[in-house]
C-alpha cells in the first residue's frame, strides 16, 4: 500500500496488537504524518493553544453570541503541510483522503459525549464538488451523526473576516428534534462565526449544551 499524499510505499509490519486490538490501518508514511502540527490546549471555547481565552472569544463573549458554545477543540494548525492537504481533499475532490484523520476526529467527537451534528455545505457548493468533507469524515471513522441544519446560499469563504463575523442567519433547521446534547463538526474554524451561528439557533431550538470539534484552526 502506499501513502495517499506522497505515494511512497507504506511500511506496514502485521504485530499482535494488530489481531487483538483492531487498530486502523495507516494511510500515509512518517514523514507526511510528521508534518501535521497538532494545535494544543488553551482557549476554553475554542481550543488555541495559549492564552485561557484567546481575543477573537472574548469579543464573541460580549456580543449576542455570548454563551453560544461551551467548549470546542481544534485538532490541527492550518500549517504548510495541513494546506496541502485540504486543497487535495477539499478542491481537487480527493475524497479518500478523508481516512487520513478519521480515526482522531472520531475519538475526539466521541469524548465529546454528545450528539454529532455536521456543519452542512451551501448547496451549490455541494453540487460542484460531489461529496461533503465533514460528513466523509464521520463516515470514515464510523461516527453516527445527524443533520439538524440547513444551511443558505451564502458563500462564507468568498467573504473578509470582517464580513464573516458579521454574518446573521446563516442556518435553519430541518425539522428534526433537537437533542440536548450537541457536538458540532467542522473541517476548520476560522472566525468561529459559522460555528456560532449554528450553536446559537440550536440553543435557542432546545438544546441545552453545545460544544464542537474541528479538524483545523486557521
Amino acid at each position: 500500500m502506499n501513502c495517499y499524499l506522497c505515494d511512497s510505499q507504506l511500511d506496514l509490519k502485521p504485530s499482535w496488537r494488530d489481531l487483538f486490538f483492531m487498530d486502523p490501518e495507516e494511510t500515509i508514511c512518517i514523514t507526511c504524518r510528521s508534518g501535521f502540527e497538532r494545535n494544543g490546549s488553551g482557549c476554553r471555547i475554542c481550543g488555541l493553544a495559549g492564552a485561557e481565552l484567546c481575543s477573537e472569544c472574548s469579543y464573541w463573549e460580549t456580543t449576542e453570541f455570548r454563551g453560544a458554545i461551551d467548549s470546542g477543540k481544534c485538532l490541527y494548525i492550518y500549517n504548510q503541510a495541513m494546506k496541502e492537504y485540504f486543497h487535495q481533499f477539499k478542491f481537487l475532490q480527493d475524497v479518500v483522503l478523508a481516512e487520513v484523520f478519521a480515526d482522531e476526529l472520531a475519538k475526539a467527537v466521541r469524548k465529546a459525549g454528545a450528539v454529532a451534528v455536521p456543519i452542512p455545505m451551501n448547496g451549490e457548493k455541494l453540487r460542484r464538488r460531489t461529496f461533503s468533507q465533514v460528513d466523509s469524515m464521520l463516515d470514515a471513522g464510523k461516527v453516527g451523526y445527524i443533520h439538524l441544519l440547513q444551511k443558505n446560499e451564502e458563500v462564507q469563504g468568498e467573504k473578509t473576516k470582517e464580513e464573516r463575523m458579521a454574518t446573521r442567519g446563516l442556518f435553519m433547521l430541518k425539522g428534526n428534534p433537537v437533542p440536548k446534547n450537541i457536538v458540532l463538526v467542522d473541517d476548520m474554524y476560522t472566525t468561529g462565526t459559522t460555528l456560532r451561528l449554528a450553536a446559537k439557533l440550536l440553543k435557542e431550538s432546545g438544546a441545552e449544551t453545545v460544544s464542537f470539534i474541528a479538524l483545523i484552526r486557521a
